[in-house]
C-alpha cells in the first residue's frame, strides 16, 4: 500500500496538551531550527508581501492561527521594524504551554499579543485581518479544515495566507536524514514523519479550495516541499 497516496489521520504528540513542557520546549526548539535552516519562513514571507507593500504606512492587522511558541510573528515583527511598516500581529493558540512561551519570548515585541483560542469553536477574527496559517492545516481533516475555510473566508478578511507541508516520498526521507543529523527531540522527529504524511498534494489543495464559495485561491510549490496556497474573497 502506498502510504503517499492519501491524508493520514495519525495523531501527532505535539497536539496532546498533556504533553510535558520540557517534551513541548525541545520540540518547539527543533522546529524553529528546521524553519530557519530550511527557510520555512520566506514562504510565508513571500505570501505576505504584497500586502504588506500595499498597506503602505497604513496599519495592517495580521492573526497568526496555530502559532505555537511565536516565532514566526516575532521573526516577522523584526522584519516589519527594519522596514518601518505599520503592524499589529496576534497570535492564537490552543496549547498553553506554547502560549506561555511565545509570551515570555515576545515581551519586548508590544506590537505582539496572543489569545488562546479552540479553532473549532469558529472564534470571531478581528475585522479586515490578514489571516496566516504556518504549518497549521495539515493537523486537521479535510472536513474541518473545510469548515475553517469557510468560517474564515465567510468573514472577509485581506486573505488567508496558507504554508504547508507536500507530502511525498522525497519530503519524507529527506526530512528522516535531516531529523536523524540535526535535531534532538524525539517527538518533534516523529511529528516531522506524521506531518508529512498529513500534508497535502495539490489536487487535496485544489479539491479544498473548488468547494469554498465566492473565493479565488493561487497554489505555488516552494522550498523546502511546502505550499503557498493563498485565499482572497472573489469580490
Amino acid at each position: 500500500m502506498n502510504r503517499f497516496a492519501s491524508r493520514s489521520s495519525a495523531p501527532e504528540q505535539m497536539d496532546d496538551l498533556a504533553l510535558d513542557r520540557q517534551q513541548l520546549a525541545l520540540a518547539l526548539s527543533d522546529i524553529r531550527r528546521v524553519n530557519r535552516f530550511l527557510g520555512g519562513y520566506r514562504t510565508s514571507l513571500a505570501g505576505l508581501e504584497p500586502y504588506l507593500e500595499a498597506a503602505g504606512g497604513d496599519p495592517l492587522h495580521i492573526v497568526d492561527i496555530g502559532c505555537g511558541d511565536g516565532d514566526f510573528l516575532i521573526y516577522l515583527a523584526r522584519h516589519c521594524r527594519d522596514r518601518q511598516l505599520n503592524v499589529r500581529l496576534t497570535g492564537w493558540d490552543f496549547n498553553p504551554k506554547s502560549l506561555e512561551k511565545a509570551r515570555e519570548e515576545a515581551q519586548d515585541l508590544p506590537e505582539i499579543s496572543f489569545e488562546r483560542h479552540d479553532i473549532l469553536e469558529l472564534p470571531e477574527l478581528p475585522s479586515g485581518a490578514l489571516v496566516i496559517c504556518n504549518l497549521f492545516l495539515h493537523h486537521f481533516s479535510d472536513a474541518d479544515i473545510g469548515k475553517l475555510l469557510r468560517n474564515w473566508m465567510g468573514q472577509s478578511p485581506k486573505a488567508i495566507i496558507i504554508n504547508d507541508l507536500n507530502r511525498n516520498p522525497a519530503a519524507y526521507y529527506l526530512f528522516c536524514l535531516f531529523g536523524l543529523i540535526f535535531m534532538k527531540s524525539p517527538v518533534a522527529v516523529s511529528d516531522g514523519k506524521i506531518s508529512i504524511l498529513r500534508a497535502f498534494c495539490r489536487r487535496d489543495i485544489e479539491r479544498i479550495s473548488a468547494v469554498l464559495p465566492d473565493t479565488r485561491f493561487s497554489l505555488r510549490w516552494r522550498w523546502a516541499f511546502r505550499y503557498l496556497w493563498i485565499l482572497e474573497p472573489d469580490k
